[in-house]
């Protein structure tokens, strides 16, 4: 049996602590949930932040949470399926269950965080990116589906919309037009991370234009914008 080392710190037993009683096991690399804590505003690299762990995190709950999806539903079709897979993984959703977690409290982040808008979605993916490096896939979905699925409200997903840049597509698809997006990074301001600016265009019209602390965010604010001007149209 192998045995692991005592940690000498306090705070890393009380890390090790709050992840074990947050995810229901003993993590074994506990230097990789410190970079899952990490934001790239506490580090002077990039690649020294949870934004690699983010990353890979995406990918693992894209699979997890589609299987999932999958299992609940057998008579839905490909459609429904992939909207109900963006609502779980949607930021909103994983915001709301970052807070659960508890864990919030361990990120390393520098400066004011109510400028980061998806903090605590952006922390769980990169948890989830460790936890699959920490004990392999077949654990690691085991435990987001006890610990991710278990705090997902289906029935307030089922009515509720998030993927406004799929919905602008489908749309704009249906009328035999195409949808692009203009995205430009704005001058940032002391102190404060950098924000993309999005417009969402079709046959030369600007139908929305939206903001996010990244690329992907701003697409969705954009169309989030244009989806609610078409429906005020009628």
């Amino acid at each position: 049996m192998i045995f692991r080392p005592a940690d000498k710190d306090p705070k890393n037993r009380e890390l090790r602590k709050a992840l074990k009683d947050c995810f229901g096991f003993q993590p074994k690399n506990l230097d990789i949930y410190k970079v899952a804590l990490t934001h790239r505003s506490a580090v002077l690299q990039d690649k020294d932040s949870n934004e690699r762990l983010e990353f890979l995190g995406d990918a693992v709950l894209d699979v997890v949470v589609g299987e999932a999806v999958y299992r609940r539903y057998p008579n839905e079709d490909e459609g429904y399926l992939t909207q109900m897979r963006s609502r779980i993984v949607s930021r909103d959703s994983l915001n709301r269950i970052a807070e659960q977690t508890g864990l919030r409290q361990w990120l390393d982040i520098k400066g004011n965080d109510i400028h980061f808008r998806n903090i605590g979605g952006n922390m769980f993916e990169a948890l989830s990116g460790a936890i699959f490096l920490d004990i392999g896939f077949k654990r690691c979905r085991k435990v987001l589906l006890n610990h991710l699925l278990s705090r997902v409200n289906w029935q307030e997903l089922e009515c509720t919309e998030t993927d406004y840049k799929s919905r602008m597509v489908e749309r704009c698809q249906k009328k035999g037009k195409s949808l692009s997006f203009r995205v430009r990074m704005l001058p940032p301001k002391s102190g404060e991370p950098s924000v993309f600016e999005a417009e969402a265009v079709s046959d030369d019209s600007i139908l929305g234009v939206g903001r996010g602390y990244s690329k992907k965010d701003a697409e969705q604010d954009a169309s989030r914008q244009a989806w609610m001007r078409e429906f005020n149209r009628g």
